[in-house]
């Protein structure tokens, strides 16, 4: 089944929303195995680079592990300023549930696409191709580049986006668009990431003489109540509301009748602006080693950081969040305008490059991570036109 296209005029420009293109886009993307681990982003990145240059846009590959790669596009323009628009190449498994439609054999039905990344979110990645395409085709001159900075590695510890920045690959960027799932509402901010790893080390014995072993596991115990009911200092966020801790791996142990003498427990924090993630890191370790001290029977502490990335929270001043504000508000109606509990690329970007953020895209950010994912082709269409009028709003 083929698709019409979606035409609007701006400023005198015939800008057209290929809705063929997007939906061939994000079938040829969910085709490629991505899975994260381990990524293998390698292959669809290359696709992607390549069919970008089809298009008559700029692509190159970025390498940052073996067999692993970003992709950055771009629709030059005459100097600094650039609008990068961001997505991630990388998906998550399809895990142990059945699908009724193949997670990696995209099907099109009642106005949907299924399958893995339909959603989070390779649908977004089509999107912003799709807009490139048509500001690139209408002859739009933009007064600095707009960019697809499209990264692998973003499920697990967002490595692509850090490369990214430790290459300065986007100097002279001025905005940020991330298209993460959000139902083209718009969100301004999100929890930091911060995963903490705690382990204790005691000693073992024989089961049937456990005085004369330290029990890490009774430690640990003792200690993740401790940590559930401390009181990290924060100011509540209008935007995010309050900071969380999960306690959500543990592992210790290898034998009923023998006391275990290491356990380990894995922490997910989502963090707000007003905390300092090292703060909280020196925090966990006091009150391990504090423990410890307490029970005074030789058990060691050891705490190792997984993960650690900022909240960020962008003002409702910036240009960037009144721009998007208003073409989502022209393509689909007022929009909700809030903040997310988790972390995205932008973590890794917004910093390092020093612009503000927003987070705007299609599909449903409660499809994430669900067998049968999929996206409305409507919401990846108006996606791309939502991206091609900012770009002539903020570019123009």
């Amino acid at each position: 089944m083929r698709y019409g296209k979606r035409e609007r005029e701006e400023d005198g420009l015939d800008i057209s929303i290929d809705r063929d293109l997007v939906v061939d886009l994000t079938c040829d993307l969910i085709r490629f195995r991505s899975v994260n681990p381990p990524g293998n982003e390698g292959e669809v990145a290359e696709f992607l680079a390549g069919r970008m240059r089809d298009l008559g846009l700029r692509a190159e590959l970025q390498p940052f592990e073996d067999g692993r790669a970003n992709v950055i596009g771009r629709l030059e323009g005459e100097g600094n300023g650039h609008l990068v628009f961001t997505g991630h190449l990388d998906v998550v498994p399809p895990g142990g549930q059945q699908w009724a439609h193949p997670p990696f054999e995209p099907e099109v039905e009642d106005g949907k696409i299924y399958g893995r990344g339909s959603c989070d979110m390779k649908g977004g990645v089509a999107s912003i191709v799709t807009a490139m395409a048509a500001l690139a085709r209408s002859g739009f001159r933009p007064s600095a580049d707009i960019v697809l900075a499209a990264t692998g590695g973003e499920e697990a510890g967002m490595t692509g986006a850090k490369a990214m920045a430790a290459k300065q690959s986007l100097e002279g960027s001025r905005y940020l668009v991330v298209a993460e799932p959000s139902d083209l509402d718009v969100f301004v901010g999100e929890k930091g990431v911060l995963w903490i790893k705690v382990r204790a080390l005691g000693r073992t014995a024989h089961g049937s003489m456990p005085w004369l072993g330290v029990n890490a596991v009774s430690y640990m115990a003792r200690l993740i109540p401790r940590l559930e009911e401390y009181p990290f200092p924060f100011e509540e966020s209008d935007l995010l509301g309050k900071p969380t801790l999960s306690v959500n791996v543990i592992s210790g142990g290898n034998k009923t009748n023998v006391v275990p003498d290491v356990c380990e427990i894995e922490v997910d924090m989502r963090t707000l602006p007003s905390q300092d993630n090292e703060e909280i890191v020196e925090r966990v370790r006091s009150l391990a080693e504090e423990l410890a001290r307490e029970e005074g029977k030789g058990i060691r502490v050891e705490v190792e950081v997984d993960q650690n990335m900022p909240s960020l929270e962008t003002a409702r001043t910036e240009t960037l969040v009144d721009a998007v504000i208003g073409a989502v508000r022209t393509v689909r109606g007022e929009p909700v305008v809030g903040g997310v509990t988790y972390g995205t690329d932008a973590a890794a970007l917004g910093p390092a490059f020093d612009v503000p953020m927003v987070i705007c895209g299609p599909g449903s950010p409660g499809m994430a991570h669900q067998p049968d994912e999929h996206v409305e082709i409507d919401q990846l269409v108006k996606a791309a036109e939502i991206y091609a009028r900012l770009a002539t709003t903020l570019l123009g």
